[in-house]
């Protein structure tokens, strides 16, 4: 493979992880795998430096004319793509390495229903670079999926129900909510095991500061609407999103405290970056 057509499916490659701005976790990961089945990369080329390059993808098309690669390289996008789900800007791209690559549709939704295999004694890049890499961003995607619930909670707190029973039928929806993100933050990390005593210890202090946080927010503001008009009624929102944050903050914490690596779940958390065989 001469190295100029290799990097531009490189190039083809990080066109497609970086269309819509930074890539995600999950894009990123599939980027890593898409590059890997190009190993050895060419001397210099790492894949911060490609998604760098402002370089437009039509540039690197036409300097893709091995079929072979050209395949490799739908098969990379068609995964970089899926990662988050297609949207219409990548289905138009998509269309466009169709249209560059003469690939018939059959042959187009092979390519795309093929999975992209990653072994760690193949891999491409620095592997703690990039494990570093999809570790901040899974990180923001936690934090993220953290502020979605404590929004939701909030918005329980703000819906103008009044009369017998509807405090305590919010509550039993917001611990829905808080048992539902628990979950959710196990997910992603991949349902990690190994935690100690200290830190079931520490999770349990967690969520005691989850009530005591939420129960300061809620008197904060209720001592508030006392001087400034109306801020009262946003008590109970106030109170359910800081206890349902400072509870996910815990949580989090909590599932990536391990002594030791649970290599299982960081298969599950990280497909494309651990080998499937530890």
């Amino acid at each position: 493979m001469p190295d100029s057509e290799t990097l531009a499916c490189l190039e083809t490659l990080a066109a497609v992880a970086k269309l819509k701005g930074d890539p995600t976790p999950q894009e990123f990961e599939a980027f890593l795998a898409a590059l890997n089945s190009f190993a050895p990369l060419p001397v210099g080329v790492t894949p911060e430096g490609l998604l760098r390059d402002p370089t437009p993808v039509e540039y690197w098309l036409a300097q893709i004319q091995t079929p072979a690669m050209q395949q490799q390289v739908y098969r990379g996008a068609a995964a970089i793509a899926r990662a988050k789900g297609i949207d219409p800007q990548e289905a138009a791209l998509l269309a466009q390495l169709r249209e560059a690559f003469q690939l018939d549709p059959e042959t187009a939704r092979t390519l795309a229903r093929q999975p992209l295999r990653t072994r760690s004694s193949e891999l491409a890049v620095n592997s703690a670079l990039a494990g570093m890499a999809a570790l901040i961003g899974r990180q923001g995607e936690v934090r993220r999926l953290i502020f979605d619930y404590a929004l939701g909670a909030a918005i329980v707190g703000l819906v103008p129900l009044r009369g017998g029973g509807t405090l305590e039928l919010k509550f039993l929806i917001v611990l829905g909510l808080i048992l539902k993100m628990i979950w959710d933050i196990r997910n992603v990390w991949g349902k990690p095991q190994g935690q100690d005593v200290l830190a079931v210890v520490g999770n349990l202090f967690g969520f005691m500061a989850a009530v005591i946080a939420g129960f300061l927010a809620w008197a904060t503001l209720v001592g508030l609407g006392v001087v400034v008009p109306y801020v009262g009624a946003f008590a109970r929102a106030a109170g359910f999103a800081t206890a349902t944050w400072v509870a996910g903050q815990s949580t989090n914490q909590f599932y990536t405290s391990q002594k030791r690596p649970d290599f299982t779940a960081l298969t599950r958390a990280f497909p494309n970056l651990m080998s499937s065989d530890r």
